[in-house]
């Protein structure tokens, strides 16, 4: 099974998370946040991580761990975060606009959750889709084509943060729609995800769907229980209100682990 949380961090102040569980290296990037909005952020996404994590594996959030995999394009030690002392669980954080999605499974799983950029922002950054994507985009009506280009993108960096790669593979190279326009990459499952007006989100999993869908299991809060929530099946979701925002992704130094 695998476990998401999408959490709304619109109302949270910096007096709500409790940075004790974090390590160092979390902290001094923390610190280095400029705006307090953007910081309170990171921490509020860092410590769900951390708590939803050491539950799965039974460990105090305070004494997890992390390092990273191999980069699979140049090797160095910048592939997907992992847990130092585990091989599994697998994760994935995102964070966009005011909403946090923490994917933890079994398998190799990216998740992304972005703001619905505008229409200036459609234009800019299309052309980095494959181009079977940019038809899929051409042929969405007018109307609903931020949304769409929403939805597209957030499966593309879902999946190229499953893969450990980021944006150091080219964006262009795969198709991760869901029109059967061209071959999807083999392996690899992509689900969208209910994520409100405003915003899309999607997970990647390398492993294989059944029965016409992944199975999943998505919480909007992290609760006493922290997994409980609503099952479903990957089906086609989308937003339809558009912001001004564009993409967490090409404003991220770390585009592999965001």
């Amino acid at each position: 099974m695998t476990d998401l949380w999408l959490l709304d961090g619109s109302t949270v102040a910096e007096d709500d998370v409790d940075a004790r569980t974090l390590g160092p290296a979390e902290r001094k990037r923390a610190a280095g946040f400029v705006h307090e909005r953007d910081r309170v952020r990171y921490l509020f996404a860092h410590t769900a991580l951390r708590r939803v994590l050491g539950r799965r594996v039974g460990a105090d959030p305070a004494e997890l761990r992390f390092d990273r995999e191999p980069c699979p394009c140049c090797g160095g030690p910048n592939g997907r975060p992992r847990l130092a002392d585990s091989a599994v669980p697998h994760f994935s954080l995102s964070h966009g606009g005011d909403l946090i999605l923490i994917g933890i499974a079994d398998h190799p799983i990216g998740v992304d959750v972005e703001a619905v950029p505008d229409a200036q922002a459609v234009a800019e950054l299309a052309a980095v889709f494959h181009p079977a994507e940019q038809a899929d985009l051409a042929a969405a009506p007018a109307a609903r084509r931020a949304e769409e280009f929403a939805r597209l993108w957030t499966r593309k960096e879902a999946y190229l943060k499953g893969l450990g790669t980021g944006f150091g593979r080219n964006p262009a190279a795969d198709y991760l729609g869901s029109t059967g326009r061209a071959a999807m990459p083999p392996a690899w499952t992509i689900t969208d995800l209910p994520a409100g007006p405003a915003h899309a989100a999607s997970f990647a999993l390398r492993a294989p769907a059944a029965g016409g869908g992944q199975e999943y299991r998505l919480s909007r809060s992290l609760g006493p229980g922290g997994v409980s929530g609503s099952r479903a099946r990957g089906q086609r979701t989308g937003a339809s209100e558009g912001t001004s925002r564009i993409p967490n992704s090409l404003r991220s130094a770390d585009l592999a682990a965001r």
